[in-house]
């Protein structure tokens, strides 16, 4: 059990298990600038590896009706994490301390600690957005990680150099200069920094799964939780526990620039 700031921790427990003892109120965290995101259909492409047969294709877009959303604006930044790390609530990571720069070298269990720790010390429930959540809020600025029909087809040479040669091209676009929040500027919802040099944790685990045999829908589906789905210039699959996908632990795509995360608020109106 550790004790700091009046803050009592269950050694390998979620913070949702945690006791929180505090001589007098805690000090009040300031909420968030989030954007509302109104409920309506969703066209989505599960994020993961499909197959039709032995060939590797694009899963097939499908329709979600989505509800409401609420997001924050900006990315966590290095300043509001500097605070979960000193409450001794979140992992010890690399941090300048610093408001105006997002928090990154961040992996999926640290961004899960602060939304608990956010959660409980706001009494509100914040949780990582899904990859499907993270599209809708992204808007003009998601990107797409389907191949034109060709590289679906019978010759699967043809979808070998299609990935090469996007990969090549996302390589030659990395921005590896930490930008202030704000820098990338917003897009048509007034989210800020989507699709900028931070690429963000999402909740969704990493798919395999077989398409029927015209290819129209997802027979069968199953999720490897190990590793989960970032969102940024480009989807890519990152092992949940490392924080620099530069160094290694990119286990899919092309790896992000750096990794961050913002968090959803459940309850959006």
């Amino acid at each position: 059990m550790k004790h700091r700031s009046g803050l009592v921790l269950l050694a390998g427990s979620a913070l949702a298990a945690a006791i929180l003892l505090w001589p007098d109120p805690p000090p009040s965290v300031a909420l968030p600038k989030t954007v509302q995101i109104a409920a309506g259909l969703q066209h989505y492409r599960p994020a993961g590896e499909f197959r039709q047969g032995t060939k590797v294709v694009d899963a097939p877009k499908h329709p979600l009706d989505a509800g409401a959303l609420e997001i924050m604006k900006y990315q966590v930044s290095a300043a509001d994490y500097a605070r979960c790390m000193t409450e001794n609530a979140c992992p010890l990571v690399a941090s300048s301390g610093q408001a105006g720069f997002a928090q990154t070298n961040i992996n999926h269990a640290d961004a899960t600690a602060y939304a608990e720790w956010f959660s409980v010390r706001t009494g509100q429930h914040w949780r990582l957005p899904t990859d499907a959540e993270w599209l809708r809020a992204a808007a003009e600025r998601g990107s797409d990680d389907s191949f034109a029909d060709d590289a679906n087809g019978a010759d699967p040479s043809r979808r070998w150099i299609a990935s090469y040669q996007r990969e090549v091209a996302l390589r030659g676009a990395a921005d590896l200069v930490a930008h202030p929040s704000g820098y990338f500027g917003e897009n048509t919802l007034g989210v800020a920094d989507m699709a900028g040099n931070v690429w963000e944790w999402t909740e969704t685990c990493f798919q395999n799964g077989t398409l029927s045999p015209d290819g129209a829908t997802i027979a069968t589906q199953s999720d490897y939780c190990g590793v989960r789905a970032v969102q940024g210039k480009h989807r890519a699959f990152v092992i949940g526990f490392i924080r620099d996908a530069r160094s290694g632990g990119c286990a899919a795509g092309v790896p992000p620039d750096y990794l961050g995360f913002r968090l959803v608020r459940d309850g959006a109106a």
